[in-house]
């Protein structure tokens, strides 16, 4: 019974040194295709949720790909594989939209301000 605890603890502690690590964005190029494989076999508001965000990719409308990305990534049915591609998506974008801001885009600026006010 000691040793068993013992081994329980052990693996309690070792559990929990684990650092998370923030995922790290895709391409912005490869982020429609990426999409679309990894949710292959999700659920339709899902991918109708991808579909909209690969559309707003494909026309650089970043704003609406960003609130795609965000209900995506708000959904409590993905996989793991899932959640994580929808963040790194959702950052690429975040960093384009920023770009986009940064050269005077004015609707990248108002996407960015509304995003920051609804936080």
């Amino acid at each position: 019974m000691y040793l068993f605890l013992l081994g329980l603890a052990f693996l309690l502690v070792g559990g929990c040194t684990k650092e998370a690590t923030p995922p790290k964005p895709i391409a912005i190029e490869q982020a429609p295709t990426s999409l679309q494989e990894v949710f292959k076999g999700a659920g339709a508001e899902a991918k109708q949720l991808v579909d909209d965000a690969v559309a707003a990719l494909g026309a650089k409308d970043f704003g609406k790909a960003l609130f795609a990305l965000q209900s995506l990534s708000g959904r409590s049915d993905l996989t793991a594989p899932q959640r994580d591609m929808a963040s790194r998506s959702l950052l690429a974008v975040n960093q384009a939209l920023a770009e986009q801001a940064g050269s005077g885009d004015q609707s990248a600026q108002q996407v960015l301000q509304f995003q920051r006010s609804t936080k």
